[in-house]
């Protein structure tokens, strides 16, 4: 179990920013928070969407490779891994068709997570210049918040229990503990947890003449869900080093921004701030499949769901625009940052995948060992999955 938790960690890790990549991955999120949040919806929803879906089609895959169901009370322990490629559509975006409002790319192709690596296009941040509400001010530019991993594939593994039950029914379980991450070491915060179950039944016992015919044919159902925390930390302003105010000198003087304040409430609390992701994954459908000695091809049909969510959990301090000291207030003339405080700001939940499932495999077994292969598509993906498995 030990080997199993750790193994499904890094399978996260990896596809979702990898262990080396995790500060990339808090980085596109958090700093994108400073343009607002229905920027950082926008932009984040393109840069995630491939990965979210295809983890969560990858947590649908690898349930059966036979459709003979168990016999009754035997099982198997199966462990293996699904690989699904990301099409080439899914790897770029286009920035400049989002519609952001404070955020102006500079370029009009990035990278999605699974993109090409490299910094991408930058991000000039601006706000409305509170001297001239007909302009907008760069505040700053952004620079890596669309970097690609230069990965075309994610990977996803599984280890799993199926026990044979009466009138032909098979179930199976797949399950790992809320596993925290801090346990782990490197200075990771969060939590990672997953359970999924299936069921196959031989519905070629119930309809005449076809129960006779040498192959079997079975209806199969499986569910899974996984959940993935990671803590992250984006102080309030009250930590940042603002500029020391100069009078005005000549033509080319510019404001300092030398405070802020919070506006509509006063500061959050900080300390419970994480990047938690959800994904479930539905299928079903009928498999096929003919003992031939020691193989057993398989064929099978039917549909998937696979649905995927994203958030920032916890409190963020989010500039919201600039302001002008007045004349009677402290350094006249000098700008002040205006900082509004939001929980959870960020909710992704692109579409959900809803599509056709079709596979074909084989299986090759020799006593109690079986090794299977298959290939399999579904939605705009294909990929291949794998296993091994030991079974009295």
């Amino acid at each position: 179990m030990k080997l199993l938790r750790y193994s499904l960690l890094t399978a996260v890790l990896l596809a979702g920013a990898g262990y080396q990549q995790q500060a990339k991955a808090q980085g596109a999120i958090i700093d994108v928070l400073g343009s607002g949040v229905d920027d950082a919806d926008k932009l984040l929803n393109a840069y995630f969407r491939p990965f979210g879906e295809s983890f969560a089609i990858g947590l649908g895959q690898n349930w059966y490779n036979s459709a003979a169901p168990l016999k009754l009370l035997r099982f198997n322990v199966q462990v293996g891994a699904s690989v699904v490629m990301i099409p080439t559509d899914k790897q770029t975006f286009n920035p400049t068709a989002l519609g952001m409002n404070n955020l102006r790319p500079l370029g009009n192709n990035a990278s999605t997570i699974f993109g090409p690596t490299g910094d991408g296009p930058g991000y000039e941040l601006s706000t409305q210049d509170p001297t001239n509400p007909a302009n907008r001010l760069v505040i700053d530019t952004l620079n890596g918040l669309t970097q690609g991993l230069g990965l075309n594939f994610m990977a996803a593994p599984f280890a799993q229990v199926n026990l044979g039950l009466i009138k032909g029914t098979e179930v199976s379980v797949r399950y790992v503990p809320t596993l925290d991450l801090s346990t782990l070491g490197g200075g990771i915060n969060g939590k990672f947890g997953l359970w999924g179950v299936g069921v196959k039944h031989d519905i070629k016992q119930w309809i005449p003449v076809v129960n006779k015919l040498p192959f079997s044919f079975s209806g199969y159902f499986n569910y899974t869900k996984l959940s993935f925390e990671l803590g992250v930390s984006l102080p309030g302003p009250e930590n940042k080093v603002y500029d020391t105010y100069t009078p005005p000198t000549g033509p080319g003087w510019s404001p300092p921004t030398v405070g802020f304040d919070y506006v509509g409430g006063g500061a959050g609390n900080y300390s419970n701030q994480a990047i938690a992701m959800d994904a479930t994954s539905m299928g079903y459908g009928i498999i096929l499949s003919k003992k031939l000695l020691m193989f057993t091809p398989y064929v099978s049909v039917g549909m998937q769901r696979a649905t995927f969510s994203l958030r920032t959990a916890g409190d963020y301090a989010i500039l919201s625009g600039l302001k002008v000291n007045g004349a009677t207030e402290p350094q006249p003339g000098a700008f002040r940052e205006q900082y509004r405080v939001f929980n959870e700001p960020i909710n992704i939940s692109p579409d959900a995948i809803n599509a056709f499932r079709y596979s074909a495999g084989v299986r090759l077994k020799l006593l109690i060992f079986g090794i299977h292969a298959e290939y399999f598509g579904i939605g705009g993906y294909t990929g291949v999955n794998g296993g091994l498995s030991i079974g009295f």
